[in-house]
């Protein structure tokens, strides 16, 4: 059919649910054009967004805690870079089919289990996120032998090379705006 036929106004007259059809088929098409476009609901990505941000959080409250504790570093803020969110590795079945030519066949099967929200799988365990590098600013932040112990404290608390780590001095107006 003819675009300049259906808009006419002779065919509009004559067919009018054709043309309803076809004005419909324009808004749902329209729709889910739409509906693409905006994005969906963030419930999930928020959760997941305020588990990374309390993770990172706790973190660095706890490594900044150990640190000032050390000889001579005094008052310390600590700052993490984390490579990715948390990951979660749920329970499976293995079951292995060996074949006469030495070919194996896997398949794997998600354990399910009935809880409070419905089924959902088995949790094995939650894989925390990976920290790419820590900023330490610190009072003793330009003493070497201080800087040392540092490294060693947060290499060994965070399981990260020391070369992942940076230590500065705090300024002195930072020192005092925290007094």
């Amino acid at each position: 059919m003819n675009i300049k036929k259906l808009v006419s106004t002779d065919f509009i007259k004559n067919n009018k649910k054709t043309f309803i059809c076809f004005i419909a088929g324009l808004l749902g098409i329209l729709l889910i054009f739409v509906s693409e476009v905006f994005p969906k609901s963030q419930k999930k990505n928020s959760d997941s967004e305020k588990a990374y941000i309390s993770y990172s959080n706790e973190t660095e409250e706890k490594l900044a805690d150990i640190i000032s504790a050390v000889d001579g570093a005094g008052k310390t803020k600590v700052f993490l870079t984390i490579e990715e969110s948390e990951e979660y590795v749920y329970a499976q079945n293995i079951s292995s089919d060996r074949k006469d030519n030495a070919q194996e066949n896997e398949d794997k099967e998600y354990v399910i289990v009935d809880g409070n929200g419905g089924k959902n799988g088995l949790l094995v365990k939650t894989v925390n996120p990976k920290i790419r590098g820590v900023a330490v600013v610190c009072e003793g932040g330009d003493d070497p032998a201080v800087q040392q112990r540092i490294y060693s404290c947060v290499s060994a608390s965070l399981g990260i090379s020391t070369a992942r780590i940076s230590i500065s001095k705090m300024t002195s107006t930072e020192v005092n705006n925290e007094k």
